[in-house]
């Protein structure tokens, strides 16, 4: 029995427990116990009392996307977040679709020439990464970076963070108007823009 087949016993078993309970139930070394907890799979609670992760709470921990948006910051390179993130940041947070912590793309402008600068970035720290226009090698999930590299590229400050300027933000969800219409609303009102764009979602219901 693996870790993980493990795991999933324990959450129809009991969601807190001693490691006496643990023993006289599973018979096993206390290493059981340590090894999952260091793979998130458990949270130690007290004095050999642990609870048991949740998959939601343990796949957050796993795939931490606040940290993944913060080592980009860190890499001392040029970048621009673009597309799904560059409407998420300049809509402040309100708007972010397509995504959820299990499967979660970050999407960054990179200069060309700085391409495997940031695969030597991202590889000691485990990070996953996809160079837009390349074949997919192997499957992507949890937190990841799809990279675009261009010669150049336009980036504004919003945040804290390097992110394409907004009349590009606003070309995108108009190009993707099905799912980011609600955006090019809420950007409207943001930064008066005069679009004049109203989403209701009254109006896409079908009268009786």
């Amino acid at each position: 029995m693996t870790y993980y087949d493990l795991w999933v016993v324990l959450l129809g078993w009991r969601r807190e427990f001693t490691v006496a309970e643990f023993r006289s139930t599973f018979p096993s070394p206390n290493k059981v116990l340590h090894d999952m907890a260091r793979k998130g799979l458990l949270e130690r609670v007290g004095r050999g009392r642990y609870r048991v992760n949740s998959p939601r709470r343990y796949l957050e921990a796993r795939f931490n996307v606040r940290d993944a948006y913060e080592l980009v910051r860190r890499a001392g390179m040029e970048y621009a977040f673009t597309a799904p993130d560059a409407v998420f940041i300049w809509t402040k947070g309100g708007y972010n679709v397509g995504r959820f912590f299990a499967y979660y793309p970050i999407h960054l402008k990179v200069r060309r020439d700085e391409l495997d600068r940031w695969a030597g970035f991202f590889k000691p720290s485990g990070r996953r990464f996809h160079v837009s226009g390349e074949p997919v090698r192997r499957t992507l999930f949890g937190t990841f970076y799809v990279l675009y590299p261009e010669e150049g590229f336009e980036a504004e400050e919003v945040e804290g963070y390097k992110v394409v300027p907004l009349d590009e933000v606003v070309e995108f969800c108009r190009r993707n108007i099905y799912s980011y219409e609600p955006a090019l609303e809420m950007l409207d009102e943001m930064y008066g823009l005069g679009l004049g764009v109203k989403y209701r979602e009254e109006e896409t219901n079908l009268r009786r």
